[in-house]
């Protein structure tokens, strides 16, 4: 197995335990506003200043810092999108919908990167899209709409797309452990919402009546958010960035599904997913077509 592959397995295995704690804080609202959120994990960066004693700080010259800074306003923004999404739909259907994710990094990849894939990573990537759009599917009175969440998916793939070439062209441009520095500082950019009054004003009240054990928990988010981030950027550093997103968006949704069920099972005051027979066959069937279109991204 190559070793990119190994890192975003990591990543996503560790990123399966963050969503869980994600939907838990957001659907029992203790945190509400997904902006908010988006602050207290924007604090994540700091983690990552203690790096500064051990690596090199390469200086990047303005028109790489601007890609940088593009990267990590890519990534907040989704992210935020991701947040609002969660409020309207199950957390396993929220990572499926992360499937369209590979088809805008390839097209940014093939313009910006000049990389390009075989006939069998084409052929993968349309599964992985129809698993996001049958995740999307709901039924409605008899018949089967679009959710919201669907919709705001699209637009945080989108940008999460955009933050991946960008990240990728600074690993290009840099050593590997500066590439880190400057995207995580540059992730500071996600802090600039709390020039909104109202958003500073809801940061402030919830962070005053937020009980130490969501305290804690999200604490423990961050730590372990900092290591698949590491992990990722390795993955990004040594593979194709199409297939990285691609294999990315395939692995998430097989941890969270596992994880899920496990809660509903056995801790549904914490995450409660429908485990009906026709939403497990339709996630299953979505899960297959993952699966399918990881088989042809690794021939």
């Amino acid at each position: 197995m190559e070793n990119w592959i190994f890192f975003v397995l990591l990543a996503q295995f560790i990123w399966s335990f963050t969503t869980m704690i994600d939907k838990f804080i957001i659907s029992k609202k203790h945190i509400s506003n997904p902006l908010v959120y988006i602050v207290i994990n924007g604090l994540t960066n700091l983690a990552f200043i203690f790096l500064l004693l051990f690596f090199n700080f390469e200086p990047l010259g303005l028109k790489d810092f601007m890609i940088a800074l593009l990267s990590s306003a890519g990534f907040a923004i989704g992210v935020t999108l991701y947040y609002k999404a969660i409020q309207y739909e199950e957390i396993s259907r929220i990572t499926l919908l992360y499937q369209s994710t590979p088809l805008f990094v390839f097209a940014l990849s093939a313009i910006f990167l000049s990389e390009s894939l075989s006939p069998y990573h084409l052929f993968g990537f349309l599964l992985l899209l129809c698993a996001g759009i049958i995740a999307a599917y709901k039924q409605s009175h008899n018949r089967f709409v679009l959710s919201k969440a669907f919709y705001l998916m699209i637009a945080s793939n989108i940008a999460i797309a955009v933050a991946y070439i960008s990240a990728k062209h600074v690993f290009n441009v840099t050593g590997f452990w500066s590439a880190v520095l400057w995207l995580r500082v540059t992730g500071f950019v996600a802090l600039s919402v709390l020039l909104i009054p109202s958003v500073r004003k809801d940061f402030v009240q919830t962070f005053k009546s937020m009980k130490n054990k969501i305290r804690g928990l999200i604490g423990f988010k961050m730590l372990i958010d900092s290591i698949a981030f590491i992990a990722s950027d390795f993955a990004i550093l040594l593979g194709p960035v199409s297939l990285v997103s691609a294999l990315s968006n395939a692995a998430l949704p097989l941890f969270v599904f596992v994880l899920a069920i496990l809660f509903t099972l056995y801790f549904p005051n914490i995450i409660m997913e429908d485990i009906h027979k026709k939403s497990v066959l339709v996630k299953m069937l979505a899960l297959a077509f993952v699966v399918a279109g990881i088989i042809f991204i690794s021939i």
